[in-house]
């Protein structure tokens, strides 16, 4: 089989995985995505914070690893996964982490406070001015989400909803997009034609 064909399978799977419809919860079921037989380099973005900050992936991506937390003040699950993540860069030691916030303008005043409250210091994005930041990194719309990305560029892992028995998942995932190795040379000669 090709390297083509594998990679374009690996593919498949991860796009029927996320495309079928789904309501939006505040606790879903965690959905383990193994890793493919070749990685796919995380989609390109860039998304400005409060601020004025910006988040760019020709800052992030191939370069470090980074987490993208999408959360509300008002979810009660997002409290228990943003603590857990705490507790989790706590033990592996520090890592971008992009906030991406679906509070709207009636509790928007609350998000610094509250990602504070975790460790949190980056300057949140709403979610709202980047749709399509939103739906690639968190396909399946739901609260709290977490995406990981590897130093090398690659989606490591997918964490939707809230599920208390996955906090060694968490960090296994964290520790893994801290190692993960460069992505194959063709892969990133790929990724450079389709980005920008």
């Amino acid at each position: 089989m090709s390297f083509r064909r594998v990679a374009s399978a690996a593919l498949a799977v991860l796009v029927a995985a996320f495309t079928r419809e789904q309501p939006r919860a505040s606790h879903a079921e965690i959905v383990v995505i193994p890793p493919p037989v070749a990685a796919v380099r995380a989609p390109d973005f860039e998304v400005y914070a409060q601020g004025g900050v910006r988040y760019s992936s020709k800052a992030l991506l191939g370069k470090q690893p980074f987490v993208a937390v999408f959360f509300a003040t008002w979810c009660d699950y997002c409290q228990g996964e943003l603590s857990t993540m705490q507790r989790a860069l706590q033990r592996i030691g520090p890592m971008p982490v992009i906030p991406v916030s679906v509070d709207g303008p009636e509790t928007w005043a609350k998000v610094p406070g509250y990602l504070a409250s975790f460790g949190i210091h980056a300057p949140a994005v709403r979610a709202s001015h980047y749709p399509r930041f939103a739906l690639t990194y968190n396909p399946a719309d739901i609260l709290p989400s977490v995406a990981i990305v590897g130093r090398n560029g690659a989606i490591v892992d997918y964490l939707r909803g809230y599920d208390p028995r996955q906090a060694n998942r968490l960090l296994a995932s964290l520790r893994q997009a801290q190692l993960a190795p460069p992505l194959a040379p063709e892969l990133e000669a790929a990724n450079a034609l389709t980005s920008d």
